[in-house]
Formats: structure tokens, C-alpha cells, sequence
């Protein structure tokens, strides 16, 4: 017989209640942010009305910072142009007067925008929006203006408070990578992968060329390291091995022309635009460092319209599966270069890996020539999943789980 419940019991019980209640609603008024790979192409039109749709409101205000920019005014109008051609009215945007480079398409000397993020007589329209976006440029622009000493600025302290109640906080590219804490701020996966880290930021080259170099971000986003320009800058083995620095678990890149939406109140993001959102996972991964190798480092990608719960670990997909129902039974090419095909991570982990029925392991190299060299072994296990859909031309895949190692080799030739 159940015994009956004492007044301080149900007191109790309906007092943790409330307080459940509370902490949720604190909870789902968290906002949204659009993290973006670069690259954005003025006709990706699923991006530009994701963040439109992301406002809280039909009517609420947008403001552009665009303190990233070598061209700021350029760059932010290009920007607003954008919004209003995919249906936004001018009046609800704005430009925040932040920059550090000197605009030379205007007369006005940009430069003297430099310490704005502290004059809170200019905040007027900033307090009134609800959304925000930080155009490309250089990630370290963004960071030095609106950080002292890795204190916050009135103005990252007026972006903090308004993401918490609701608000929706976008970028590309540099205003992508600024989004974590820490970020990445310079280095090439092979630089990353067979250098030290860097102790010094040298400037923008050292994005495109150079050792890893990691520094203060401005987290707004909470789930790990955010790497861009993904696919195209081949930065998988560089947020690899910022991961394995910081002692951060998950990382999440994002290809060009793309952006992850990212539910902050559900722990949910969703892939928009053309390409693939990466979801780099350490958790079961060991490494040592010099040379630096790992093993098991486990790959999730989603195609355009994926989702994926942060908590979970799950993939979120229409896709067909692929286990069982493998349309390839050839054994895969293993090797590098350009005379191989499926180039983009999807591609080869969707074609060679996980539609594969024969293929279990998939090996790609880099290396200098006559000097260092890295594998790339991609691995599938039990609970590796691979789904497939088409929009009648094109083959999207999705993966789950994927494992994958990294091995320093020695490279030679002979002519």
C-alpha cells in the first residue's frame, strides 16, 4: 500500500516544480545565432531567410557591425543590401559606426570608429535591435575591439545581455570564428598538425599560411571550438589539433557559402545553405603530441537541412539510411592528389566510406614534398551511420560517427 504524502512532501514537490518552471522559461529565452562559413553568395537565399526568420519579430531591428572589414562600410552595406533583397525593410537596419581600417570607397576616415564599442551615447539603435551580425574580415579586429584586457566592452556587455533574452547574433567568416571561446585565429591544418603552436598573432596571412595560433574569443557560443571557411581552406586536421590544445571536446566547422542556425534554448543546430556542417567529437579520442598523432576522433557531417542535438549527439535527418542498402561495392581508392575523386569530406565519406558495402577504411594522405607527412585513416565502426538524398542532380550525404585517426608518415620521391 502506497503511504500517503506529508504536507512538507507536496510543499516540496510543488515548490521544485515552480522552480523547474522558472529555470525553463530562463532557459527557452536564450536566443539564436547564425554562424556562417564565408564566402556567402548574394543568391544563397535559404541563409539570408534563416536569419531573417531567426528575429524575434516581423519588426525588431538589425545592426551590422562591421569592425572585421579592410573595406567596413563596403562590406556592411553590401550586407544590408542583402537583407532587403530577400525582403527586410531598410528601416529596420542598421550599422553599428565600429572599425579599425580606414574604408577608402568613402571620404570619412573609418578609423575614428575605433573605440565606439565604449560610447554608450552611440548604443541608441544597438539597444533597440534584436539582431546583430559581424561581417568578414579578420577575427582579431572584432576580439580587439570589443574586449580590453580580456575585459568586456559596454557593447559586448549590451550583446551578451541581449543574446540571453532573445535575440540573434550572426557572422561571417571572422564574425564566425569570434563566436567560440577560444577561438582560432590563424594556422593551415598541415602547419597545425606537424608545428608547434604559435605564442604570436603575425596577421591575417597566417590564416591562409602558418602555425596555429589560438586566442581570446567572445563566446557566444557555448558548445565548443567554431572553425570556417571549412571545405575549401581544408581545415580539418587545424581544428583537430586546436581541440586537442585546449582540451575541448567538440569542434564545429562550417563550409563556405553555408551557416549553422543554433538554437541556444533547444541545443539544436541546422545546416543552411550549400554545403556541410562538421561536428568534430574528442570525447573518446587519445592522442600524444609530439609528433602529434591521434586516434578515434569521431566525425559527424550534415548536408543542408540536417539537424543536430547538441546534447544527444543525434543527427536529425529526412535522408535515406545507407547501412544494408550500400549502392557501391568496389574497393575504395586509397592515396591523394587530384586524379581522386570526392575531394569535400561528404563526398568521400558518403561515396567511399558509408555507401560502400566492401569499404571499411578509407586513407587519405598530405605531405610536403620530400619532408613530413600525415594520414588520414577514415574509419567505419557498428554505430557509423550514412544516410543519402538527392534533389534529383545532386547526391547529399550524411554521416554519423564516423571515426577517424591522424599519423605523422614519412613522404619521398623519386623522378
Amino acid at each position: 500500500m502506497q503511504k500517503p504524502h506529508s504536507i512538507i512532501e507536496v510543499s516540496m514537490k510543488f515548490l521544485m516544480s515552480v522552480i523547474g518552471l522558472f529555470l525553463s522559461l530562463i532557459v527557452q529565452a536564450d536566443g539564436k545565432l547564425l554562424i556562417a562559413g564565408g564566402a556567402i553568395a548574394s543568391h544563397n537565399e535559404d541563409l539570408y531567410q534563416a536569419f531573417i526568420a531567426a528575429q524575434p519579430s516581423t519588426e525588431s531591428k538589425v545592426c551590422i557591425v562591421p569592425v572585421a572589414s579592410s573595406s567596413p562600410v563596403k562590406s556592411a552595406n553590401a550586407f544590408k543590401q542583402d537583407l532587403i533583397r530577400y525582403g527586410m525593410d531598410e528601416s529596420r537596419i542598421c550599422i553599428f559606426p565600429l572599425a579599425v581600417v580606414d574604408d577608402k570607397s568613402t571620404e570619412f576616415d573609418e578609423t575614428k570608429w575605433r573605440n565606439n564599442a565604449y560610447d554608450e551615447s552611440l548604443f541608441s539603435d544597438m539597444k533597440l535591435a534584436k539582431g546583430f551580425w559581424f561581417t568578414g574580415g579578420d577575427q582579431m579586429r572584432i576580439v580587439e575591439s570589443l574586449t580590453k584586457e580580456k575585459a568586456d566592452s559596454p557593447l559586448l556587455k549590451l550583446l551578451k545581455e541581449k543574446l540571453k533574452n532573445g535575440a540573434v547574433i550572426g557572422g561571417s567568416s571572422a564574425g564566425a570564428a569570434m563566436m567560440s571561446e577560444p577561438m582560432i585565429a590563424a594556422g593551415d591544418s598541415f602547419s597545425a598538425l606537424t608545428q608547434p603552436q604559435s605564442e604570436k598573432y603575425y596577421g591575417m596571412e597566417t590564416q591562409e599560411k602558418g602555425q596555429l595560433y589560438l586566442h581570446q574569443g567572445l563566446g557566444f557560443f557555448p558548445y565548443g571550438l567554431v572553425d570556417q571557411h571549412f571545405d575549401r581552406k581544408a581545415r580539418l586536421g587545424r581544428l583537430i589539433r586546436a581541440l586537442s590544445l585546449t582540451g575541448i571536446k567538440q569542434g564545429y566547422a562550417v563550409d563556405e557559402n553555408t551557416a549553422m542556425l543554433v538554437d541556444l534554448s533547444k541545443h539544436m543546430i541546422t545546416a543552411v545553405g550549400e554545403g556541410n556542417v562538421t561536428i568534430v567529437d574528442l570525447n573518446e579520442a587519445k592522442h600524444v603530441d609530439s609528433p602529434f598523432e591521434i586516434q578515434d576522433v569521431m566525425l559527424s557531417v550534415l548536408a543542408p537541412g540536417d539537424s543536430w542535438n547538441i546534447k544527444a549527439h543525434e543527427i536529425l535527418t529526412k535522408a535515406s539510411p545507407t547501412r544494408g542498402h550500400e549502392y557501391f561495392e568496389e574497393a575504395p581508392s586509397q592515396g591523394a592528389g587530384l586524379a581522386l575523386a570526392n575531394i569535400r569530406l561528404s563526398q568521400l565519406l558518403g561515396f567511399e566510406l558509408m555507401d560502400n558495402k566492401h569499404s571499411q577504411e578509407v586513407r587519405r594522405y598530405s605531405f610536403i614534398e620530400n619532408a613530413q607527412g600525415v594520414l588520414y585513416r577514415f574509419k567505419k565502426k557498428k554505430k557509423s551511420q550514412g544516410f543519402w538524398q538527392t534533389n534529383g542532380t545532386l547526391d547529399q550525404y550524411s554521416v554519423a560517427q564516423v571515426y577517424m585517426d591522424i599519423e605523422p608518415v614519412k613522404v619521398t620521391f623519386s623522378h
